[in-house]
């Protein structure tokens, strides 16, 4: 299974590890992985990640180990390689980041490759505990785990009596857990996230947004703020108001931001 996900190349010196979501398979990257191939050549290894096909849901501590052991498992097949970027859609955002915390959350890079860049794209950072598309209430987060098992108790920042400990995401927001670290450690960190009309997905939860920002459904209202950030380094007009498709807003935070958990 690993090697039909391996795209071979002669000598490539960079991983590339692509990560599906919930319920999700290797080959709803493959599309990407054509384009970075293209772009890439011989210089790159991209693989789709399959440990968690059909394994998504028992938590994402589950699913970052197995995509971990996965990527330790494609290095071994490949000395050339020097460099990983991780790319994660919407669950495997949380997944790959929690592969890396196995990875490098230590200081340590184990792997024995250099960490470069590490994206997701939709990815409930936040959970969705606050950021369902309409508001969920309370008393219906207890039937999460009818619809994604331990993962939905992941994403709605439910604590159980098996597990009082606070609960993943809230871990994996701290700038000083070995998530943190691990996060620190690439290059460049970058998320993509939809500005209105994500049902699975909002806005507030991909992009690590807070104030003001909850439910998808009055994302939109909230467009023209976000746009007036002063660390907006790119904006589209007609993407912000609805009227084109594309990227919208690029906002850029400084190394040493980063670094004070900003």
């Amino acid at each position: 299974m690993l090697a039909a996900a391996v795209v071979t190349a002669a000598s490539p010196d960079h991983l590339v590890v692509l990560q599906h979501g919930l319920y999700g398979g290797a080959s709803n990257l493959a599309v990407l992985r054509q384009c970075l191939v293209g772009i890439g050549g011989d210089n790159v290894l991209v693989h789709l990640a399959s440990a968690n096909e059909g394994m998504t849901r028992d938590g994402v501590a589950a699913g970052g180990r197995r995509l971990a052991a996965e990527i330790r498992s494609v290095a071994a097949s490949a000395p050339s390689l020097e460099s990983l970027s991780l790319v994660g859609n919407s669950l495997g955002g949380l997944y790959v980041r929690a592969a890396a915390a196995e990875l490098y959350g230590g200081g340590q890079q184990e792997l024995g490759l250099a960490p470069n860049t590490l994206v997701t794209t939709g990815c409930p950072h936040l959970g969705v505990r606050r950021y369902t598309y309409l508001p969920l209430p309370p008393a219906l987060h207890s039937l999460g785990g009818l619809v994604a098992g331990r993962t939905a108790s992941d994403l709605l920042l439910r604590r159980t009596d098996a597990d009082p400990r606070r609960p993943l995401l809230v871990e994996m927001a701290d700038p000083d857990s070995r998530y943190g670290v691990a996060l620190r450690s690439f290059q460049r960190r970058r998320l993509y996230a939809n500005l209105r009309g994500d049902f699975m997905v909002p806005f507030g939860t991909a992009a690590i947004e807070t104030g003001g920002w909850a439910a998808g459904v009055g994302d939109g209202r909230l467009v023209a703020r976000f746009a007036a950030r002063r660390d907006v380094v790119f904006r589209d007009v007609e993407v912000c108001g609805g009227r084109a498709d594309g990227i919208g807003v690029v906002c850029e935070q400084r190394q040493e931001r980063a670094e004070e958990g900003a």
